[in-house]
């Protein structure tokens, strides 16, 4: 009798532990905070867009902040921007941008 129950203590504990597994990955997968930034080219320049979950959120064709629509000098800079979006997102920021945040990834002669 002693065998049957420790069997069945260890199956009851498999199937808790499979089930725990499986919720934590279902969870995972529906995150709804999942973003990822894209660069794209744009005119004579680069934008970027955010998405999350494949819906796109946000797409800044243009540097924001600044008179004209200028696009972004570099891939490296649209992408470094977009980086500072999404951390204020994430955060629960407001997600503008601010000449100060803008002059991190640009120089200012370059806009």
């Amino acid at each position: 009798m002693t065998k049957k129950a420790a069997t069945s203590g260890l199956s009851i504990i498999s199937i808790i532990l499979a089930v725990s597994v499986s919720f934590l990955f279902s969870v995972k997968s529906k995150d709804p905070g999942i973003y990822n930034v894209e660069t794209f080219q744009s005119g004579n320049g680069w934008g970027y867009q955010i998405t999350q979950q494949g819906k796109v959120i946000i797409l800044q064709s243009y540097i924001p902040c600044i008179k004209g629509d200028h696009p972004f000098p570099n891939e490296k800079s649209a992408l470094e921007t977009g980086n500072i979006v999404v951390a204020k997102i994430r955060n629960n920021e407001d997600p503008s941008i601010t000449l100060e945040e803008l002059d991190k990834t640009i120089s200012s002669t370059e806009y």
